[in-house]
């Protein structure tokens, strides 16, 4: 099967903060549940929640001051 090509992420200090500050606020959502309750959603919880820790380590690494 051939390599996937991946593109870089490409955005403005502002566009990066807007993106960090919607994501910031959904995780606290997404972390504030019951996971007895919800484990039909369980992986759809992890994998939010991977997509916001690479997407916050990339944040830093661009932008953190």
């Amino acid at each position: 099967m051939p390599k996937k090509e991946t593109k870089e992420l490409i955005l403005s200090k502002e566009e990066a903060m807007a993106l960090m500050v919607m994501l910031d606020s959904e995780v606290e959502t997404i972390c504030d549940f019951d996971p007895i309750a919800d484990w039909e959603f369980a992986d759809l919880y992890a994998y939010q929640l991977l997509a916001y820790q690479k997407y916050k380590r990339w944040y830093k690494d661009t932008y953190d001051e």
